[in-house]
């Protein structure tokens, strides 16, 4: 059951140019952006060496998100692809939560996934 709660949490694992994260609730603005900068944070050291991106992200929990939240989802991630973003893969993200991201992150390589090792498996496909 989604809970309007929010929570993060990031991963950077460098030796496969991937960042991990987990996201939930339904956020307001200011909390979205601190969370899109605590991303950027994490995948400075990739950024720096000017390697490729991959993310994972985990979205059980996550919730359709209001107009300028979503827009500062969908800004941070055709920004993100200047930077290195390769490919996207969302785990757990409900039916709603998906056709949503399909519309923010129109354009990029992303793809939904109902376990974190077929995520993965896809992620590191591409490299």
């Amino acid at each position: 059951m989604a809970t309007t709660e929010t929570s993060y949490s990031t991963r950077l694992l460098e030796e496969h140019c991937e960042v991990h994260f987990s996201c939930s609730g339904f956020w307001k603005l200011e909390g979205m952006l601190e969370l899109l900068e605590q991303l950027n944070d994490t995948v400075l050291p990739l950024v720096k060496a000017r390697k490729p991106i991959y993310a994972l992200g985990d979205y059980e929990g996550f919730v359709p998100q209001d107009k300028d939240t979503a827009d500062a989802i969908q800004a941070h991630l055709k920004n993100a692809v200047k930077f290195g973003l390769k490919r996207i893969a969302i785990v757990q993200a409900s039916p709603l939560m998906k056709l949503q991201y399909k519309r923010l992150s129109k354009g990029l390589d992303v793809d939904f996934f109902d376990t974190k090792t077929a995520a993965i498996a896809w992620l590191r496909s591409a490299e």
